[in-house]
C-alpha cells in the first residue's frame, strides 16, 4: 500500500488482527510502535481492529472478505478523503472553524481542492 495515513493504519490493522505485536505492526506500517499504541487508543481504530480481528478469527481463510473489510476500514479511517464520483468529478469536505478569516477559509478550501485533484489522478492511474 502507499504511505498515506489511512493506508498505514490499514497495514497495522492487518498485522494486529493476525496476532502480531505493536512493534511488528508498526514495522509493517512504517511507523513507530508508540504510534500504533496511540492508534489503538482511538475509538474508531479500536472498533475497526475489533471488527477485522473478529472476521479474521471467524474466517481466516477468506482473503476476499478480509480484504473487503480492510477496504471498509480504510474508508472509515479517512473520512475527510476526497470521494471520486462518476465522470472524474470529486467531492471534498472542507472544515472551516467558526471565526475563520476570509484568507483562512480560502486556504482551507484550496487545500481540499488539491486533495480532490490528487484523488482523481490516483483513481485514473
Amino acid at each position: 500500500m502507499t504511505a498515506t495515513p489511512a493506508n498505514r493504519k490499514v497495514d497495522a490493522l492487518l498485522w494486529l488482527a493476525g496476532g502480531k505485536s505493536n512493534r511488528e505492526a508498526a514495522e509493517a506500517a512504517g511507523v513507530s510502535p508508540t504510534t500504533v499504541a496511540a492508534w489503538k487508543r482511538q475509538p474508531t481504530f479500536a472498533a475497526e481492529l475489533a471488527a477485522v480481528r473478529a472476521l479474521y478469527e471467524e474466517r481466516p481463510q477468506d482473503g476476499r472478505a478480509i480484504v473487503g473489510r480492510l477496504q471498509e476500514a480504510k474508508e472509515r479511517l479517512s473520512p475527510h478523503a476526497p470521494k471520486v464520483v462518476a465522470g472524474g468529478t470529486f467531492r471534498v469536505r472542507v472544515n472551516i472553524p467558526p471565526g475563520s478569516s476570509a484568507r483562512q477559509r480560502e486556504q482551507l478550501t484550496a487545500r481540499a481542492i488539491a486533495r480532490g485533484l490528487r484523488a482523481v489522478r490516483e483513481a485514473e492511474s
